[in-house]
């Protein structure tokens, strides 16, 4: 079964693009926290990339950098050649996005 969910805060301006054939999509980065490190004593944070298609990527065109949601989707991994090497690109396919707050305000993130 290939299912995950994350909850996190968009890390980049998001913005909703067409492929060639007219098709919506859009590419975003989440910021999720990760676990607590014992040694620095603080919480790491994952930067996970999602790609969003049709529906979900017009409805998400009002996200702005700070917005906590929340990505319902599976994992893709592609992969290609490059310089003889192959390499390889692990995103989120996000089915299904629930939006849970508005962005912190600069107020909330200074203190």
């Amino acid at each position: 079964m290939n299912n995950v969910q994350l909850v996190g805060r968009v890390v980049i301006e998001p913005k909703l693009k067409t492929t060639g054939k007219g098709k919506p999509y859009m590419r975003l980065v989440l910021a999720v926290d990760g676990y607590w490190d014992r040694k620095s004593r603080e919480m790491t944070t994952d930067f996970i990339p999602v790609k969003l298609w049709q529906k979900e990527a017009t409805r998400c065109q009002h996200l702005v950098k700070g917005s906590l949601i929340s990505v319902v989707g599976r994992v893709s991994v592609a992969r290609y050649e490059k310089d003889g090497e192959t390499a390889y690109v692990t995103e989120i396919v996000g089915e299904k996005i629930q939006f849970l707050s508005k962005p912190k305000s600069a107020k909330e993130v200074a203190g």
